[in-house]
């Protein structure tokens, strides 16, 4: 077996080939530039440092990504995706090879079928290859520190052993044992690779005898106890730490007796991560789903150093100054301590794993955009300066309850997936319901100011699929026919394209509201005179029927249909699947930069055309894998942004040369 030093070489030849078959394959797509974007923060998985080097940081994530920071934390970089191209890797366990710095290793265990294992990086982690446990959800990942060629994996199904750094694996622990299973922390005693500790969803486990008899260690402790964490005292390896959904628990003679350490209250027990001051063994941190404690005698006593709300899943001190901490949270990233945990600080630049889930652009003020965040702690932000920062933007909007997000003339709007309309009102900082529809079918009731007394029933709001903005009336799309405001939004009326009113999914109108382009259940409808008269088209019967529409320009059409993207070139006349590179699958959003095309399947991935959609590529590398819920652009410009479903915004820049549409003739 090669040592890790000596496949260094090796290894490093592999790298540079193949980076030169991918800049030779890929030189095309490679014209654009990938800018993040933020917002900063989000969900952190696993923190590590390397013990090679202090500065130099790595942070995994639930999507398989790996960030690395080499300023100690301060900022941070996309190293890789463990895992190849699934993003349903969670990541649990980054460990550094204490023999040689190239040397990584992680586990995973997968949202999927078929995911997680053991994966190892000879490269300092800009690469990774599955080394065994493929398909079990490993939970847990430890290296011995007397012997680094041992590794131990606790997943679902028990206890696996590495004697040769990963190459291969066998079970220790029993087949099919009842108790022995759902392993979620493991540890090995720094002197003797054969003493093992596993935590299980119920209760912990030892082995002095490299697996081969086990028996329960767990009394003191409260039973059925999910032992999240196991940490040895290296200065005394008979002080064991464990981590429990009951609470924290020590022991001193090696497990065989447990005392439930006091102080910490009930509902901050879920406690992930014990970590032990390096330079004072006395000093403990715990990380709890109710923010970090610390305590300055063995676990005696506790005090509470973060918000409550904090969920902590890692914490990294630094060797050099352990006043210094690092804590990976849920939603918050990275925060930072210089004082030993009395203050923190967000240490996020660099690194997003945002979920977007909507996002508007100012076509009217660039570098203005409005973002709607899943599991944030301010789900709606604002940026003015095209990304540089982000503030929060009022209150009163659910962000799973938004449909999509418009810059309309008159300031921010969304759609609510149960129906109806809100805007953003400046003056009071809160997000309002508003419109009403003249006729029949009401939009909305006004529900601001009604007594008991002169209450009605509350009439269905119908759900707004989309709006487009001309200079002096607005659209609205809705299962229940097109409407129209002339007062920016306050009323709206059936603004009417057929005998009846049918169906609308998408709208788009050019800025002089002369050009109109709907599609309706029954197909395509347009108008060149400002909705006097319509002209019928349909997409080929095989489509599915159309989805949404956007406009290149006059000419050119492109309609998302159930089996794909479908082009007109002659103002809607003809239609023709645009095949040539691009999958036959449903589109999730379409994205026009003159003769640049972006396209973002629901499958996940982005295709790329530089020549108006004749011809099509996928976007390769680490920021393409996932799913993008949005991509979007605005008329005139030679950006693209992304919304990515983990990772933030990004803004996707092509070279000024690109032959752009007339501005005149694009949709607003």
């Amino acid at each position: 077996m090669q040592s890790p030093a000596a496949a260094r070489i090796g290894c490093v030849f592999r790298v540079v080939l193949r980076l030169c078959v991918l800049l030779v394959g890929f030189l095309p797509v490679a014209a654009q530039t990938w800018r993040p974007l933020g917002p900063p923060g989000g969900d952190v998985r696993t923190l590590t440092r390397d013990p090679h080097d202090p500065d130099r940081l790595y942070l995994g994530t639930a999507d398989g990504h790996l960030f690395l920071s080499q300023n100690a934390g301060r900022s941070w970089a996309l190293l890789s995706r463990i895992g190849g191209e699934r993003t349903d890797h969670v990541l649990t366990h980054i460990l550094v090879d204490p023999r040689d710095p190239q040397w990584l290793y992680a586990s995973a265990w997968s949202r999927q079928a078929g995911g997680g294992g053991v994966f190892r990086s000879r490269d300092r982690g800009h690469s990774w290859e599955l080394v065994g446990l493929g398909g079990e959800n490993v939970r847990a990942l430890a290296q011995s520190v007397s012997h680094p060629d041992v590794l131990i994996a606790g997943t679902l199904t028990g206890v696996f052993r590495s004697r040769n750094s990963g190459q291969s694996w066998e079970r220790i622990s029993p087949a099919g044992h009842p108790e022995i299973r759902n392993v979620d922390s493991v540890a090995i005693d720094p002197r003797n690779p054969d003493l093992l500790y596993v935590g299980t969803f119920h209760l912990p486990w030892k082995s002095s005898d490299g697996g081969r008899t086990w028996f329960p260690i767990h009394a003191g402790m409260i039973d059925d106890s999910d032992v999240f964490s196991i940490v040895i005292d290296p200065t005394d390896p008979r002080r064991v730490y464990a981590s429990a959904c009951s609470g924290i628990y020590r022991s001193d003679n090696a497990g065989l007796l447990w005392k439930k350490v006091q102080g910490i209250p009930y509902s901050a027990r879920r406690t992930h991560v014990i970590r032990l001051d390096p330079t004072n063994a006395r000093i403990v941190y715990a990380g709890t789903t109710e923010g970090l404690w610390k305590s300055v005698n063995a676990g005696a006593s506790w005090r509470r150093l973060t918000p409550p709300d904090w969920v902590i899943n890692g914490l990294e001190i630094d060797p050099r100054n352990p006043t210094r901490l690092l804590v990976g949270t849920e939603q918050l990233g990275v925060q930072a301590s210089d004082d030993g945990g009395e203050t923190f600080r967000a240490s996020n630049d660099g690194f997003s794993h945002r979920q977007i889930l909507a996002l508007a652009l100012d076509a009217h003020r660039p570098g203005r955009m409005l973002a709607v965040l899943a599991q944030a702690p301010e789900p709606v932000l604002v940026t003015e300066d095209g990304g540089r920062s982000w503030a929060p933007l009022g209150r009163g909007l659910q962000a799973e309850g938004v449909l999509r997000v418009y810059a309309a003339p008159n300031g921010w709007w969304a759609a609510l997936q149960e129906g109806g309309l809100v805007r953003y009102d400046e003056s009071q900082k809160l997000w309002i319901r508003t419109g009403t529809v003249v006729g029949k079918t009401a939009l909305r009731q006004d529900r601001t100011v009604r007594s008991n007394l002169t209450r009605r029933p509350a009439r269905r709001e119908p759900l707004v699929l989309d709006l487009a903005f001309s200079r002096d009336r607005w659209f609205a799309a809705t299962p229940e026919g097109l409407l129209a405001s002339a007062d920016s939004g306050r009323t709206w009326e059936r603004f009417p394209f057929a005998p009846l009113p049918l169906p609308v999914s998408s709208v788009r109108v050019s800025p002089d509201g002369q050009h109109l382009w709907v599609v309706s259940l029954r197909g395509l409808v347009f108008s060149r005179d400002g909705g006097r008269s319509w002209t019928w088209h349909d997409l080929p019967f095989d489509s599915g029927g159309a989805l949404r529409l956007e406009v290149a320009d006059a000419d050119t059409l492109l309609a998302t249909a159930r089996r794909g993207l479908y082009v007109s070139r002659d103002a809607g006349r003809t239609w023709q699947l645009a095949a040539s590179g691009l999958p036959t699958a449903p589109l999730q959003e379409l994205a026009i930069v003159g003769n640049v095309w972006l396209a973002s399947l629901q499958t996940g991935g982005l295709y790329l055309s530089f020549d108006r959609g004749f011809n099509w590529k996928r976007v390769e590398g680490l920021l393409a894998d996932g799913f993008f819920p949005v991509v979007a652009s605005v008329p005139g410009a030679s950006i693209i942004y992304a919304a990515s479903s983990t990772d933030g915004l990004y803004a996707i820049e092509f070279p000024r040369g690109a032959q752009l549409a007339d501005a005149d003739s694009q949709p607003d």
